[in-house]
């Protein structure tokens, strides 16, 4: 049982997280039992053969980057060659 347990069944209990709930969940790794729980609760208040999503884009207006993070590889050092503005 994960140290989050009690949180996730509140929630599903019907009641509101407090704000250092919420901090909890965040600073969680179980990403698994967060999203099982919130499958559920999204099953209760909609029809379960409805899914839907949002579409996230974002337009790069550049790909020079100096952050260097593991994130992308998307970024170009600034000063190479094949960058863009």
């Amino acid at each position: 049982m994960s140290d989050i347990q009690p949180i996730l069944d509140k929630v599903l209990d019907g009641e509101r997280m407090s704000a250092e709930e919420c901090i909890q969940l965040l600073e969680s790794y179980d990403i698994a039992g967060i999203g099982a729980a919130a499958d559920e609760i999204r099953m209760r208040k909609n029809n379960p053969e409805i899914v839907t999503y949002i579409i996230d884009r974002n337009i790069n207006y550049t790909n020079v980057c100096n952050v260097v993070c593991t994130f992308c590889a998307f970024y170009r050092r600034p000063g190479k060659p094949d960058t863009y503005v």
